[in-house]
């Protein structure tokens, strides 16, 4: 990553400078997930989910879009590693809905070594995933503005990140400080972003932090949240209201043709 396209990518979060170390890191994390919405639109539509890094950096720095986690934090992973962290990606299996079977890896984030600790950072979460990085080998509950979070330890080299609510710790996804390859992203990648069972392939996902909640839209159904507390729900028409809306609450002008946007609403206009 060259030095003008590191201060795009830094101007794009709101950031003017950053050290290496876990303040910096923290700041980026907390930026990055305020000012750039996590969004499958692209895998609804039938586009390829490419992960090299000038698509990549056209389509979040240039074009102004968002992506998934796979986008997202391959991206953010490339300004790390230009700014002198060294991010290895793990592969995470998301237990938010309580799966009866054990979910694929179908999840991306990266591990960070500072200061001999080792850290999570995740900017590609499209829930209520933690705004600071966590230390894997620290179970203590973290406060992270939004509420209580923590990782705990499950078996030899395999951790869980959970959220405090109401009832209690809830999962939010599993993850293995192994080895992984290039080949075993682009796997997960693929499945996630062309398979009919994937639940990116239909449903329209869009989100961003505020500085005090997430506001969050899944197909017509906008959330607005403070900490982890619903506080607002609303239905968004399809169609010229939900451009609208994505536009307005998440920045986001899409680039779709005028086939792409009659795929984007295809099924919602029959149903």
């Amino acid at each position: 990553m060259k030095d003008p396209e590191i201060s795009s990518y830094l101007s794009r979060i709101k950031i003017d400078d950053c050290n290496p170390n876990l303040e910096g890191l923290a700041k980026l994390q907390d930026n990055h997930m305020e000012n750039i919405s996590f969004e499958n639109l692209d895998i609804v539509v039938g586009r390829k989910i490419a992960l090299n890094y000038q698509h990549l950096f056209e389509k979040v720095m240039i074009k102004k879009r968002g992506g998934y986690c796979f986008e997202l934090n391959t991206l953010y992973a490339e300004l790390l590693k230009a700014l002198g962290f060294s991010p290895k990606p793990v592969l995470g299996r998301v237990w938010l809905s309580n799966p009866k079977l054990m979910p694929p890896r179908n999840h991306l984030a990266h591990l960070v070594d500072l200061e001999g600790k080792t850290y999570i950072t995740d900017v590609g979460f499209g829930g209520l995933i933690s705004r600071v990085p966590l230390d894997i080998n620290v179970s203590s509950p973290v406060n992270d503005k939004d509420g209580m979070i923590r990782v705990v330890n499950i078996a030899d080299h395999q951790f869980m990140i959970q959220r405090q609510t109401e009832k209690g710790w809830m999962n939010l996804y599993s993850f293995e400080n192994v080895e992984i390859s290039t080949e075993d992203i682009s796997i997960s990648n693929y499945y996630m972003s062309t398979h009919p069972n994937s639940h990116f392939f239909f449903h329209k996902f869009v989100g961003r932090n505020t500085p005090d909640g997430r506001i969050a839209l899944f197909n017509n159904k906008i959330s607005i949240r403070k900490g982890i507390k619903v506080v607002d729900k609303k239905r968004v028409d399809f169609g010229h209201d939900w451009l609208e809306t994505i536009n307005k609450e998440f920045a986001l002008n899409l680039d779709f043709s005028d086939k792409e946007m009659a795929i984007l609403f295809e099924n919602d206009l029959v149903n």
